[in-house]
Order: structure tokens, then sequence, then C-alpha cells
């Protein structure tokens, strides 16, 4: 004799994976986490931006030198 087990439906399943992601957002959004993370971004990429824009300084220095 084989049994079937029940499923569930692969709505339900969806409609689950919706329902956690909005009940992670929400939670980010009231412990004020994502106003910390793009705080957090920022103090990433502005260092970057600095060392690119002093390698473009240093760049037209040494052509300047070589050209003048």
């Amino acid at each position: 004799m084989v049994k079937k087990s029940q499923s569930i439906a692969i709505n339900t399943i969806v409609i689950l994976i919706i329902a956690l992601v909005v009940l992670v957002i929400i939670i980010l959004y009231f412990t004020g986490t994502f106003s910390k993370g793009t705080t957090g971004v920022n103090n990433i990429i502005n260092p970057a931006l600095n060392q690119t824009n002093q390698t473009s300084q240093l760049i037209n220095n040494l052509s300047n030198q070589v050209n003048g």
C-alpha cells in the first residue's frame, strides 16, 4: 500500500516568502538599520572616490612635469 503525503501548494510557499521579506523590511525600518545602511555604504564609497581623485591629480601633475 502506497501512502500519499500532503504537499504545500506553490502559491502558499510564494506567499510565505513574500511575507517574510516584508516582515524583515519592517523590522529593519523600525530599528533604524536603513539609515545606518546608507551611511555605511557612503563610508565605503567616499574613500574609494577620494583615492581615485588623488590618483588622477598625481597623473595630471606627472604629465604636466613631463610636458612642461
